[in-house]
């Protein structure tokens, strides 16, 4: 089944224009539930309560409010709001060019593939070869139901893609996240880790290797219990200790890894069990939380 826009643009840069159609590039295959009375199985409703009258209210009583402070709001009207909407809409105004080298990541939003009008089709297709051979982005404004957007455009396979961008004071200072820069790092670990990385370097990147298992062990726990069979859980998987030696771990890694290390190295990795130690299961989950979120 083609894919249905989800929205329409007009690229201009100059004197040039380029109406495009926008067509979601990602979507969430997240499992999701529905909340259900546990005594027999109905969906619930979500009711809209007002503590201070003690009573549910209607969707018609409610009013849009700012809070300027705590406990402290202002309110806008629907007809208010709609005044302070964007008047260019559709409008994809280019405003500079840069490498992609230069934008980081973190500043991804969301994205969009651009498809060609067919009456724009040779513009079009101008604006996409010349970004791919100059190695260059296009940064600009975009106007879509009445807010103003950031977005970055770049070549994309064989055509654009463009991504909605965070404003600058959206994200958060790295500088307030402790990056260990007081910590010493001696040369021989460091040509360890180099050497583990290599080892696990690939020349592309290839998504279909990973999959969601969550969702489908999920998927598989359902059709089973469509199927009526019994719901086994399956094994937990072993805790991993703290490191305390980090030249026995990295040593350790790469015989794991089969690349045997020379001299010195096999003193470490006979007793690679010696690179973990236990600690307490409060701490160990402390420490997965802390550094399972990317």
């Amino acid at each position: 089944m083609a894919s249905r826009p989800v929205g329409s643009g007009n690229i201009s840069f100059g004197l040039v224009s380029i109406p495009v159609k926008l067509f979601s590039a990602t979507r969430s295959r997240a499992v999701s539930f529905n909340l259900l009375h546990a005594k027999d199985l109905s969906r619930i409703q979500q009711k809209i309560y007002c503590p201070a009258d003690d009573a549910i209210i209607e969707r018609s009583e409610l009013v849009r409010g700012y809070e300027i402070e705590k406990g402290r709001y202002v309110t806008f009207t629907d007809e208010e709001l709609k005044n302070l909407e964007a008047r260019n809409e559709h409008a994809i105004e280019i405003t500079e060019f840069l490498p992609l080298e230069r934008v980081d990541p973190v500043y991804f939003e969301e994205s969009y593939y651009l498809g060609a009008e067919p009456n724009a089709a040779k513009a079009y297709r101008l604006l996409a070869d010349a970004m791919n051979q100059s190695g260059r982005v296009a940064l600009g404004r975009f106007t879509m139901r009445g807010k103003e957007h950031l977005v970055l455009i770049r070549p994309f396979q064989k055509g654009l893609m463009m991504h909605t961008v965070y404003y600058s004071d959206e994200v958060r200072p790295a500088e307030d996240v402790d990056q260990a820069q007081s910590e010493p790092v001696r040369e021989a670990e460091l040509t360890l880790a180099k050497r583990l990385i290599e080892e696990l370097t690939q020349k592309e990147f290839d998504p279909s290797k990973y999959h969601d298992q969550y969702r489908e062990r999920v998927l598989e726990i359902a059709q089973q219990k469509v199927a009526g069979q019994q719901v086994t859980e399956a094994p937990p998987e072993p805790r991993r200790g703290q490191v305390i030696d980090l030249m026995a771990a990295l040593k350790a890694s790469l015989e794991k890894r089969g690349a045997a290390a020379q001299g010195e190295e096999g003193e470490g990795a006979a007793e690679p069990e010696k690179a973990v130690a236990s600690r307490p299961a409060r701490r160990s989950s402390e420490r997965r939380r802390a550094g399972g979120k990317k």
